[in-house]
């Protein structure tokens, strides 16, 4: 883990998983977020978002923003999607 990165937790309306990732960027940036990853290659989809801080917390992390999006206000011919990002210490390992 560099000190520099940024742990992320991303959420979607209505979608049934969260996802994570990490980037360099600034708070409020996350475009570039590297998502985690299986040994297979494949997105890691987290049941919810307690699993989702584990899984990051498992990698040395002590905190992370939770980044969340809705296209709400698109669909209803408003502004692009908006994105949210919150602060938030991990969940503790038992």
């Amino acid at each position: 883990m560099n000190v520099n990165s940024r742990a992320l937790i991303f959420s979607y309306s209505d979608c049934v998983h969260y996802l994570a990732g990490i980037t360099h960027e600034p708070e409020g940036q996350s475009d570039l977020a590297q998502l985690l990853k299986d040994s297979a290659g494949k997105l890691r989809k987290f049941p919810s978002l307690y699993r989702a801080q584990l899984a990051l917390k498992e990698i040395g992390f002590n905190q992370c923003w939770l980044v969340m999006q809705s296209p709400y206000d698109e669909m209803i011919g408003g502004g692009a999607a908006q994105k949210t990002e919150l602060p938030m210490p991990l969940a503790a390992i038992d």
